[in-house]
């Protein structure tokens, strides 16, 4: 078995991933949208909380666009529910409040569900006013239904960050490779469709093997999708996580040809695992083509000379066993979970709430708390911290942290300059770490 991990991400990081240059643009867009919403829009009364992430933006899942396509960000707009306003009216004053600014005129397109923000270089945004009812549930509005549309976008988001930890943070990068692939097929599925279905085919009880690397949780996977889909002879259940059917989206010749090219991909990358190190990267091209296992020599911070650490122990950077003399040796019986939470928005308005539910996206200047939760380990039992900063901004500050620290069961933080930073924790039984988990925190700039 061969998993080129080395020419995985190569290829994510050349070809697949949306490049740094338009994630820092649409990060500045996103928040200047949300500056002049809250401070000076027409609807500033009305919106009770910031701006939420979902689907691909949520999940970290966008892609470079091919040639010819733009990218998209899908954005939650919470908005309190008006006495006299229709469904249709939230759309719509969302569109007149965007228009009045000399920002955004002419710029936006009324959708079905949403308001369309076009910007040059690509891409666009796309925000959806989200409201909570009088029943205490989320629903998204339809314009031209005239509809309140039961929808609970968060909960999917957090499904997605909980079974990403799972398989070691590899089924983002699946995902990412799966929608590389359709944007180069003849199928058509929905980004959703293709997420929730790769997602449903985690084990949650498997062993680490499976999702030890990019190349054996992609086999994994699409394997399990092969297996799923193959002898089905209609369109399956694809549960939004409130009971309803993502596959609807789906059509029947579009599921036809979905179960065949998976069937096709599945063939050709079990060739590819398996085969002798010599001929698996041309093997892996006959999944991927020929930019699979090419390098490009484009990228800006690698030039600079500019180490930013997101990959690597950073200067002074601690591990548990080798500078406190801890053995890690982690348990299949025993679990635990790292849960972020974000305070509300700068002006005070708004819950406090996990990250997973934006996508581990938050502003700087908030206040961040990180909580021990759902730990199967009995007590009793030590807890070391570690918080790491990454990305050009730790690097000029020479501020990227990662001494490991004991303390209790919630420690509290800032975000107090954008950039890659993520928090660790690890379960100490008896002076060995026998469970760990990890919080990723994007913080992005004003």
């Amino acid at each position: 078995m061969t998993a080129r991990v080395r020419e995985f991400n190569g290829f994510l990081r050349d070809y697949v991933n949306l490049n740094q240059t338009r994630i820092d643009s649409l990060q500045s867009r996103v928040s200047s949208l949300e500056d002049y919403l809250f401070d000076d829009s027409s609807i500033a009364d009305v919106l009770v909380d910031e701006l939420i992430p979902q689907g691909s933006f949520a999940h970290r899942t966008i892609i470079r666009p091919a040639t010819g396509n733009d990218f998209d960000a899908d954005l939650l707009l919470p908005m309190e529910e008006q006495d006299g306003w229709a469904p249709e009216k939230y759309t719509i004053e969302l569109q007149k409040a965007l228009e009045a600014s000399n920002r955004y005129v002419d710029k936006t397109r009324l959708g079905k569900r949403c308001v369309t923000i076009e910007y040059a270089n690509d891409f666009h945004i796309d925000v959806v006013p989200f409201v909570t009812r009088a029943d205490g549930l989320t629903y998204i509005t339809h314009r031209t239904k005239n509809e309140f549309l039961r929808c609970d976008p968060l909960a999917f988001t957090s499904w997605i960050e909980d079974l990403t930890r799972t398989t070691n943070g590899h089924l983002v990068r699946v995902i990412r490779l799966m929608k590389y692939l359709r944007d180069r097929s003849s199928i058509d599925v929905p980004s959703v469709v293709l997420t929730a279905l790769l997602a449903e085919r985690v084990n949650i009880f498997s062993g680490n093997d499976d999702y030890n690397n990019v190349a054996t949780t992609l086999v994994a996977l699409v394997e399990a999708l092969d297996d799923y889909i193959g002898p089905m002879t209609e369109r399956p259940w694809v549960d939004d996580r409130i009971g309803q059917n993502l596959a609807d989206r789906l059509t029947a010749s579009g599921f036809t040809n979905l179960q065949s090219q998976v069937k096709t991909w599945a063939r050709k990358m079990r060739a590819a695992l398996d085969a002798e190190a010599a001929v698996s990267v041309e093997a892996w091209q006959k999944a991927f083509g020929a930019h699979f296992g090419a390098t490009k020599v484009e990228r800006a911070l690698l030039a600079s000379g500019v180490e930013t650490y997101e990959h690597r122990i950073a200067p002074g950077e601690q591990r548990l066993d080798r500078d406190l003399g801890i053995p890690i040796k982690l348990d299949e019986q025993h679990r635990v979970r790292v849960v972020g939470r974000t305070s509300a928005s700068a002006s005070g308005r708004g819950r406090f709430r996990p990250l997973s539910a934006s996508g581990n996206l938050v502003r700087v200047d908030r206040e961040l708390t990180f909580s021990i939760e759902h730990c199967t380990v009995p007590e009793p039992y030590d807890i070391y911290w570690k918080v790491r900063n990454a990305g050009p901004e730790a690097a000029s500050r020479k501020m990227f942290r990662g001494a490991i620290n004991t303390g209790t069961a919630q420690i509290r933080e800032s975000s107090n300059f954008a950039g890659s930073h993520w928090v660790e924790a690890w379960i100490v039984k008896n002076g060995v770490a026998v469970a760990h988990d990890r919080q990723e925190v994007t913080i992005v700039d004003r």
